[in-house]
Parts: C-alpha cells; sequence; structure tokens
C-alpha cells in the first residue's frame, strides 16, 4: 500500500450516509480512482455534496463496484466529522493544503505540517536496558548511579538514542554498550553533571556520538 497524489482523478456517486463509497465512473475528461491511484493504494480525497465538502485520506479498492473507504477524515464542513451524503456527490484526488511542499516566491521550500513530530520518550530512575522503541530517556539518578544499557547495533543502522541526566546528584549515568559493541571506540559514556546528554547513533555495527 502506498500513497499516491494523481492528476485528473474524478468520480461521481450516489453512495449515502457516511461509509465507504462506491464509485459510479470517471467525469468526462478525468480518470477513475483505480486507474490513476490504483486499487490497495491511498489517496488525499474530497467529497463535494451540494454545498456540503469533506477533506480526508481513503483506500482505493478494484471492485464491482470500485470503493473508496474513508479511511481519514482531515476536515469537512460537518465539523471536521465524516461527511453524511445525499443524493449524488462528486469525489476526486487532492493535494490538501496542510500537507503540502512548495517553493515560496524566493524559491525556498516550503514545508506545512498540521502539528510538530511526537518524540518517544522515557524517564527512568534506575538502570535500564533500552530498546530500539526508546529515542529520549532521561535519566534521574537521584536516588543512585544509573546504568543505561544499549540495545545491539547490528541492524539498526541509523537508529538514535539521546540520553540526558536530569538530577542535580553527584551519582554518575552511564551508558553501557551491548555484547561487543562499542561507543565511540569504546565500552562506555559516562554523564556526571546535570542537565548533560550524550547522542548516539548506529553504523549497524557499532555506536558513535554526535
Amino acid at each position: 500500500m502506498a500513497l499516491v497524489i494523481a492528476d485528473r482523478v474524478k468520480e461521481t456517486t450516489t453512495t449515502t450516509g457516511t461509509g465507504t463509497i462506491n464509485l459510479a465512473g470517471a467525469v468526462a475528461a478525468f480518470q477513475t480512482f483505480v486507474a490513476g491511484i490504483g486499487s490497495g493504494n491511498t489517496c488525499y480525497y474530497t467529497i463535494v455534496s451540494g454545498n456540503n465538502w469533506e477533506i480526508g485520506i481513503g483506500t482505493v479498492t478494484d471492485a464491482s463496484p470500485d470503493t473508496l473507504s474513508r479511511t481519514t477524515i482531515l476536515a469537512s464542513s460537518n465539523s471536521d466529522s465524516a461527511l453524511t451524503l445525499s443524493g449524488t456527490s462528486t469525489v476526486f484526488s487532492t493535494y490538501p493544503a496542510d500537507k503540502a511542499v512548495f517553493l515560496d516566491a524566493n524559491g525556498a521550500t516550503e514545508i506545512t505540517l498540521s502539528k510538530a513530530p511526537v518524540i518517544p520518550y522515557t524517564t527512568i530512575t534506575g538502570d535500564t536496558t533500552v530498546t530500539d522503541a526508546n529515542v529520549v530517556v532521561f535519566a534521574n539518578a537521584t536516588s543512585g548511579a544509573i546504568d543505561v544499557t544499549m540495545y545491539t547495533a547490528d541492524s539498526n543502522g541509523g537508529r538514535t538514542l539521546t540520553v540526558k541526566k536530569t538530577d542535580s546528584s553527584a551519582n554518575a549515568v552511564s551508558i553501557l554498550r551491548a555484547g561487543s559493541d562499542t561507543i565511540d571506540g569504546v565500552t562506555s559514556s559516562i554523564l556526571y553533571h546535570q542537565n548533560e546528554a550524550v547522542t548516539l547513533i548506529s553504523d549497524n555495527s557499532n555506536w558513535f556520538i554526535i
């Protein structure tokens, strides 16, 4: 399954309600969703039903009839909820403004995001072996020194981990290798001071501090 952007994709539908749309064929000079997007792929779509509208992400299925599931509603005239369709509606492939990447008047790239990305983090207060699900670790060593044991660098090339010591105690936070991996050529990296941090990245064999 892939997200596909295609030109000149527009069909009509007589489906009513808020569910999956049965597609009724391409409008003149346009192509069908199956032809332009492809069965099993997703796309951004707009539905216009009378004076109402809906923008979302849908999944195309080649069937009898072809269908477009309304997988995710991005915005609508119904308070951003699924639109209740009636009569004959028009549905077409679109490119929502809040998903757009474009050049500004000076030729620089503009990227519009609806929300900032969420970075996974966890807070620890004792010895912990991290996994590839960890991205940022806040280590509070107030109660005693902490060992943070890495997962293997092998088969994890490009993954990163940031470890930050958050407390003001004299207790150290030690970042330890997994197996025979190295961290900048040695077996460990140690944080001694409050707000000291390191970010490590795997090259598929070992870890490096960046």
